[in-house]
């Protein structure tokens, strides 16, 4: 009786059952192996040809090494710039850890120009026009671009009702930051700057409700910018109201700001339109006075379609902001309420 040898088929049962699963006669069977032929048995993945056999790899056109590769190459990937929207308190407290930078709290009420004056600076910066500093490093580029997109689809001739988006905020109740890293021209110093991009009824808020849970952040920044919408103060018949707000703002800020006070810089948009109102500006500082916050004054033109260029004033905002003559506090101030101090206390008793 001729041997017979091993099916190749994994799933066949004539060990068990004496039949071939196929139908094929025993001795007929293309599976069977010859007689001592090893390793010809079908497995689980095996390719097979068209007689049934399992085909050997030099069939598949693939050698061993092959099997189990990738089957694309991975492609050559492009330097990408790192995500960098809005940095957040918790980044920006990790930047003023590392280096000196100069927090600005920005407030204003809705078209006041805060985002203007942010989107300003920033373009100045990119054309190389920023008077007194260079451009040297962002931890929030995308974010500039982001907010910078709407001022780059306008022609002269067609300008728009307004230049900018107006700022929503991911988080309503988290500040987002946006970095600058300058260097001054005229003694090569560098400078990190962080300043929020907030919306308007943020600041409103703080005016009508007392909201100011959001301002916390206030305790940590250095100067102040107070934005307001130029054009109200050029028109006599908004000029009072809005320097009422403005005032009602300065009252609301000096309950949660710490002393000694952060410097406060009055910044009204729109210096393209006209002067600010002097009367107006007195009224305000005489206001800041009273919680002892003296006001400095800054007017700016983000944007301008008249004769007064764009981007006026921002330089001397950013410049203002940096360099101070502020004397530095007495490093062990006299306590006149409690005498004359000595350090006779210290003597040890003869």
């Amino acid at each position: 009786m001729m041997e017979l040898g091993a099916c190749r088929l994994g799933e066949c049962t004539f060990n068990v059952t004496g039949a071939c699963v196929l139908n094929h006669p025993v001795e007929q069977c293309p599976n069977r192996s010859d007689p001592g032929e090893t390793g010809g048995d079908i497995k689980e993945g095996d390719e097979i040809d068209e007689s049934g056999r399992a085909a050997s790899p030099s069939t598949t056109g693939r050698s061993p090494a092959d099997l189990g590769s990738a089957v694309l190459s991975r492609p050559d990937e492009m330097p990408r710039l790192p995500s960098s929207l809005t940095m957040g308190l918790e980044e920006a407290t990790s930047l003023m850890s590392r280096r000196h930078t100069t927090m600005v709290g920005i407030l204003g009420l809705p078209d006041s120009g805060k985002t203007a004056c942010l989107v300003s600076a920033y373009l100045l910066l990119a054309r190389g026009k920023f008077e007194g500093y260079d451009y040297a490093d962002s931890a929030s580029l995308m974010a500039f671009e982001q907010i910078a997109r709407g001022s780059r689809l306008w022609t002269k001739g067609d300008e728009p009702a307004q230049l900018t988006t107006h700022t929503e905020m991911a988080d309503d109740r988290q500040a987002g930051f946006l970095h600058f890293r300058l260097r001054r021209q005229k003694d090569g110093r560098f400078f990190d700057m962080l300043m929020p991009d907030l919306p308007g009824e943020w600041s409103r808020a703080l005016i009508d409700k007392t909201d100011s849970d959001r301002f916390a952040f206030l305790g940590s920044v250095s100067v102040i910018w107070l934005m307001v919408d130029g054009r109200a103060f050029a028109d006599p018949k908004k000029k009072r109201y809005a320097t009422y707000r403005a005032e009602t703002l300065v009252e609301r800020l000096s309950a949660i700001l710490p002393t000694p006070r952060p410097r406060i810089i009055l910044v009204p948009s729109w210096r393209d339109i006209g002067a600010f109102p002097t009367d107006a500006y007195q009224s305000i500082c005489e206001e800041g006075l009273r919680y002892d916050m003296k006001i400095a004054l800054a007017p700016i033109a983000s944007f301008s379609f008249g004769e007064i260029p764009p981007g006026s004033g921002v330089a001397s905002l950013i410049d203002m902001t940096l360099s101070h003559d502020r004397p530095p506090p007495d490093f062990w101030p006299d306590d006149q309420s409690a005498g004359t101090r000595t350090l006779s206390c210290f003597r040890s008793a003869a």
